[in-house]
């Protein structure tokens, strides 16, 4: 997929009911194939984000498609835990926008839209595998809070969660 040669800067929109099946290949596609997960994490993506589409409180709640010529090239989401903590979900960045300042548009298009919906926190789950994504976190404030290995998806994984207090 070649989106760089004339492409216009990066849309950043909210989800329309069309996007779910993209956001789920999209995950299948890159996470398969940058860090061996298997069908488990296909069916754990897909199960949460048809349950927040069903559910979803409109105003506190959201998900975030970044596109380029029409093509979903990004994704980040954040989901109400409580009244004061917010969780960041299916942050995902097509490999070709990388490094091209789209994942720091979309971490402050959450932080953004969490400190106006006035929570107190963002909390987010990651594996250790997902160095740039790790490298985000703390760039934007993240701290890492816990971890424990996690076999689901794939082979010796460490699955760790970050906070950010706002």
């Amino acid at each position: 997929m070649t989106l760089l040669n004339g492409a216009k800067p990066a849309l950043i929109r909210t989800y329309q009911p069309a996007d779910l099946e993209c956001i789920v290949q999209r995950h299948t596609e890159l996470y398969e194939r940058e860090y061996g997960f298997g069908p488990q994490f296909v069916e754990y993506v897909e199960k949460y984000l048809l349950h927040f589409h069903e559910n979803h409180d409109k105003n506190r709640e959201n998900i975030w498609v970044a596109e380029v010529n029409k093509i979903q090239v990004g994704v980040i989401a954040i989901v109400k835990v409580d009244d004061t903590t917010a969780q960041l979900r299916w942050f995902l960045i097509d490999p070709e926008m990388r490094g091209r300042g789209l994942g720091n548009k979309l971490m402050e298009t959450v932080i953004d839209f969490c400190q106006e919906k006035q929570y107190k926190r963002i909390m987010l789950w990651t594996v250790s595998v997902l160095d740039a994504a790790r490298y985000l976190y703390q760039k934007f404030g993240f701290i890492l809070t816990d971890s424990k290995k996690n076999y689901t998806w794939a082979k010796n994984l460490m699955e760790e969660r970050w906070d950010l207090h706002l």
